[in-house]
C-alpha cells in the first residue's frame, strides 16, 4: 500500500484545472458571474442615479490592480486577467445587443463553474 505522506491540509492548497470546484469557489465565481452583470446592467433592481452607481462600481471592480478583485479571483481559482478578458469581450457583446433576451447569469454560471478547455 502507498501512503502520501503529505495530503493537502486544505482546499487552498490544490492549484490550476487538476484542483476540484469545491462550492467554496462555485460561490466565489457566482460573485464574479453577479459582478460582470451589474457592470453590463443586466438584471439590475435599481434605477436612477443608483442604478448607475451599480454599472459604474462594478465596472471599475474588472481591474487586475484592484486588490479586492484579485482576492476573488483568487479565491475563485482564477487568473484576474483571464476574467477581465472575458469581461471585455462580453462589454462588447453587449454594446452590440447580442446579450439581449439571454439569460446571462445561466451562461455566465454554467462557464465559470465548470471545467473547459
Amino acid at each position: 500500500m502507498i501512503v502520501n505522506n503529505n495530503p493537502s491540509v486544505s482546499w487552498y492548497e490544490g492549484v490550476g484545472e487538476g484542483r476540484s470546484i469545491t462550492p467554496n469557489i462555485v460561490l466565489w465565481r457566482s460573485v464574479i458571474a453577479r459582478a460582470m452583470q451589474d457592470a453590463l446592467g443586466l438584471n439590475i433592481h435599481a434605477w436612477g442615479r443608483q442604478r448607475k452607481r451599480i454599472i459604474q462600481d462594478a465596472t471599475s471592480w474588472f481591474n487586475v490592480k484592484d486588490l479586492h478583485f484579485c482576492e476573488v479571483c483568487d479565491h475563485s481559482n482564477f487568473e484576474p486577467s483571464f476574467i477581465v478578458k472575458i469581461f471585455k469581450k462580453l462589454v462588447i457583446a453587449n454594446d452590440k445587443t447580442s446579450l439581449n433576451d439571454k439569460n446571462l447569469n445561466h451562461v455566465l454560471t454554467q462557464y465559470l463553474c465548470t471545467f473547459h478547455n
